[in-house]
């Protein structure tokens, strides 16, 4: 049972960590900068990076959330997108060895903020 103020119907982050088969990464760079664009489609992409250093071939991605219903309904468009499924996802499964999930919310005193736009 969780305590404090994950509780609340509140935003949270999800944090999903990737660890792709050495021999697999240029070929799963090549298909998130194909075929990303079909899952930002359904929700808020806060960032995704690579590491090189220390723990390599890992890719990390956060995803921001209204709520836990909204990542419900979220998931369930995902598993229902043939072309998220079938471009990206059935393709790219046997080129990842493991795959961890959690949830993070932000401290009250933290705000996250995109950059301005560049010129402007």
């Amino acid at each position: 049972l969780a305590t404090g103020p994950r509780q609340n119907n509140s935003i949270f982050y999800e944090i999903r960590t990737y660890d792709i088969k050495p021999s697999k990464v240029n070929e799963f760079v090549e298909m998130v900068n194909k075929y990303f664009h079909l899952r930002t489609a359904h929700s808020e992409l806060v960032g995704f990076w690579s590491a090189e250093l220390g723990a390599m071939n890992k890719f990390v991605h956060v995803w921001k959330y209204d709520n836990f219903a909204h990542r419900t309904a979220v998931r369930h468009a995902v598993a229902n997108d043939k072309d998220w499924q079938g471009k990206f996802i059935s393709p790219a499964l046997h080129l990842i060895e493991k795959q961890h999930a959690e949830v993070a919310y932000l401290v009250p005193w933290c705000q996250l903020g995109k950059p301005p736009k560049e010129g402007g």
